[in-house]
């Protein structure tokens, strides 16, 4: 498995084709993860705090992005991510682990998915089963299959996104998409059948992606921001992944915030997890910039 780097432009394309509304601001994407609330698209872009730096939409919602050195912060961004990709060794896992690993290794084979019609056929009754043992509840719409088509197709649209698969028995039991922007391997979306959680397929996934960056010139391997879920995040820590704290800066029409912590709990604490913020903090921040 290999990844051709895109650049920002590209990823833009490709994020737009997804349906995610994106918008170029002097040189910096942003996206729109939430109604009215922007980051940069490529979460490590640096940006100085400032209205005209900022997507028009961001004033009734608001923003948060890292800052370069020496720019105003009021802040931190937290991100998960594997640095020094070249260096992995499973060799370097504690004991319990190194085990997890090379059980996972007798049991499950990756293979890259080219197809589309067979994906679509495959990775809709393990997207259920995800959904059915998680919870979880961004982007649950998929769960209707023309929608889930719908999300597919840009996938294969695109020659420099990986869609890799784990299979046990040539059955198809994990998903993993990801792609590298630049000098990072994004790992976009990940989701696996419940029957495999036992045969440990995370780990197998975790150690096939990071073996196969140890050819690539990625800096780091970014594996998403903090989720709020304290098990969740604790899952990746304890497979390696470090946590990287930035100096950003926070903005929120205060109005949003309030709605938000009332009747979007789990957004809330997502928020919370990424900004380093406590409910004891100011997280209206409404200071212009």
């Amino acid at each position: 498995m290999a990844w051709e780097a895109m650049t920002i432009d590209e990823y833009a394309a490709f994020q737009r084709a997804c349906g995610m509304h994106v918008v170029k601001i002097q040189d910096t994407w942003w996206v729109e993860p939430r109604p009215f609330f922007f980051r940069p698209l490529f979460p490590f872009a640096e940006v100085t705090p400032g209205l005209l730096n900022y997507p028009m939409q961001a004033l009734v919602g608001g923003v948060m992005h890292p800052v370069p050195a020496g720019a105003s912060s009021n802040s931190y961004v937290h991100m998960l991510l594997y640095d020094k990709p070249q260096s992995y060794s499973i060799d370097a896992s504690n004991c319990k682990h190194r085990q997890i690993i090379k059980k996972s290794l007798e049991v499950f084979s990756a293979r890259r998915i080219t197809d589309l019609n067979l994906f679509i056929e495959e990775a809709f009754t393990i997207y259920k089963s995800f959904y059915a043992r998680t919870r979880y509840f961004y982007k649950k719409e998929r769960l209707n299959k023309e929608f889930f088509v719908a999300w597919a197709k840009p996938l294969f649209e695109h020659p420099k996104i990986v869609v890799m698969g784990a299979y046990h028995e040539n059955n198809l039991s994990a998903v993993e998409i990801l792609y590298q922007v630049e000098d990072v391997i994004i790992e976009d979306v990940y989701f696996s059948d419940t029957k495999s959680q036992p045969l440990q397929v995370t780990d197998f996934m975790t150690h096939t992606v990071r073996e196969a960056a140890k050819a690539t010139d990625a800096r780091y391997i970014f594996t998403g921001f903090p989720s709020g879920k304290k098990t969740l995040d604790q899952s990746k820590t304890i497979r390696g992944c470090k946590i990287l704290k930035l100096p950003a800066y926070f903005k929120i029409n205060p109005l949003v915030l309030q709605l938000v912590k009332m009747f979007m709990r789990e957004s809330y604490e997502k928020l919370v997890a990424i900004t380093s913020f406590s409910d004891n903090d100011k997280l209206q921040s409404t200071g212009d910039r």
